[in-house]
Formats: C-alpha cells, structure tokens, sequence
C-alpha cells in the first residue's frame, strides 16, 4: 500500500487563514479566482471580436484597463498553479495520472469532469464569485452570503457524492 504524504489539514487551514489575511491586509481584498478567467475570455472575445466584445456589459469591467497583466488576479492564479505544482514535487505525491473508478468509462469521466467544471464556472460567476472568493473571503467577513454559499456547497457535495459513489466502487 502506498502512503501519500499530505499536509496536516491543521497546519493547511491556519496557512490558508494566514494568506488570506495577508491578502486582505496587502492587496485590500480577499482571495478569489474565477475573475481571472473571466478577464482571459475578455480578452480573447475582444481579441477575435473586439466590436462584439465593447457590446457586452458583462465584460467592460475587463476591457477597461491598461493591461491585463497588470491584474493582480492573474498572478494569484498562476500562484495557485505553481504551489499546487511545488508542493506535489516536495512531497513526491507529484505524477500524471486520471482517477476515475472501475465502472467508469474514460469518456464519461472526461465529459463529466469537463461539464461539471463548466457549471461550477457559470455558477461562480453567476454568484460573482468562486470558493475562495465567496465562500473563503465572504465568510472570513462573516458575510451571510458567504456561510449560505458554504452549507449549501457542503450539502450539495453529499448528495452529489451520494448519487456518483456506485461510479467509484
């Protein structure tokens, strides 16, 4: 059996408390991510179509700014990538591999990895905001909408996992 070495949730949780102070304390807002996202679709409809792109409400918060390498979003999420990225090489958890359950066609797991990515995509923006950002900094400010969004997330988890575990047995 292999072990993996993983970090003590403890010591994760005050680490993630602590940057998002930082962030809060440094930057003057919390954490979030799906905004980076939102501002490279921006930027490539208005790349491809940039007459079709100025139409969109949605996306002038995006295109009204000198650079959009000068958003600081950006960097978080490339941070993400590589701290994901080093931490899995430190701990030598790091290899390719696709988890899926026995039962589970390789096809299915990709279409349904790929849908669901693209509902928790529209479902962070249509709540202005991902986990991190919702759940992690609304709830670090005890917003209601935060906490809602967490139990919810939570409850929505077990059902899912309830109906899904028969895939992964």
């Amino acid at each position: 059996m292999v072990r993996e070495k993983f970090w003590s949730p403890y010591i994760a949780g005050i680490g993630l408390g602590l940057t998002l102070l930082a962030s809060f304390y440094i930057i003057g807002w919390g954490l979030g991510a799906s905004s980076a996202f939102s501002l490279a679709t921006a930027v490539g409809v208005n790349e491809i179509s940039p007459e079709y792109a100025g139409s969109l409400k949605y996306f002038s918060r995006y295109l009204n700014v000198e650079s959009p390498l000068k958003d600081w979003i950006v960097f978080e999420v490339g941070g993400l990538f590589l701290g994901a990225l080093a931490g899995s090489l430190i701990s030598g958890n790091f290899r390719l591999r696709f988890d899926k359950g026995e039962k589970i066609k390789n096809s299915t797991r990709l279409i349904t990895a790929f849908s669901g990515g693209i509902l928790i995509g529209f479902g962070a923006r249509l709540a202005r905001g991902c986990t991190s950002g919702v759940a992690l900094s609304g709830g670090a400010q005890l917003a209601v909408s935060g906490w809602i969004f967490v139990i919810t997330m939570f409850i929505s988890g077990f059902i899912a996992a309830a109906i899904f575990r028969r895939l992964w047995s």
